[in-house]
């Protein structure tokens, strides 16, 4: 594999490390500020947690579900940062585990953008305007990640 193929491949595979760590971070602190942890000023918060909120409202959602879905999507998040980083330095330092750790890495964040498009369906969330939208153009653009590095193999 040439240098600039392997530099294009750790490039983009750090950009979904701290995507997936700035939107697990963002919502976390979303959290933190919904339990009054943190002070109701808090800027850097997703928002997510209202917006979860919104969309369960289509069914009279009881107020804890929100809570129990925004809090698996967290760890769902945490787990793909984490999986990304293992496959940032996997790549970087050339590793046997590289192509493995990439594979699940996708795997499981693509995973999330297909149960939030299910999600989407079942919560008539497209009704929201551009939710849906956002949900699929973050799979398409995983996807086009994942279809580019399995081309530099």
């Amino acid at each position: 594999m040439q240098a600039i193929d392997k530099r294009i491949r750790a490039g983009l595979i750090l950009f979904w490390a701290l995507y997936f760590s700035i939107v697990w971070l963002s919502n976390t602190a979303d959290a933190l500020k919904t339990l009054s942890i943190l002070p109701t000023n808090w800027p850097f918060v997703s928002g997510n947690y209202t917006l979860i909120v919104r969309v369960l409202a289509i069914y009279q959602s009881p107020a804890w579900l929100a809570g129990v879905f925004f809090g698996g999507v967290i760890l769902w998040e945490a787990l793909g940062a984490i999986y990304f980083w293992k496959a940032f330095s996997a790549v970087t330092r050339q590793t046997l585990t590289q192509s493995a750790s990439i594979h699940q890495a996708f795997g499981i964040t693509i995973g999330l953008w297909a149960a939030f498009i299910l999600a989407d369906e079942v919560f008539l969330a497209y009704m929201l305007g551009s939710l849906s939208t956002t949900h699929y153009l973050l799979l398409l653009s995983e996807l086009a990640s994942f279809i580019l590095i399995r081309q530099l193999d």
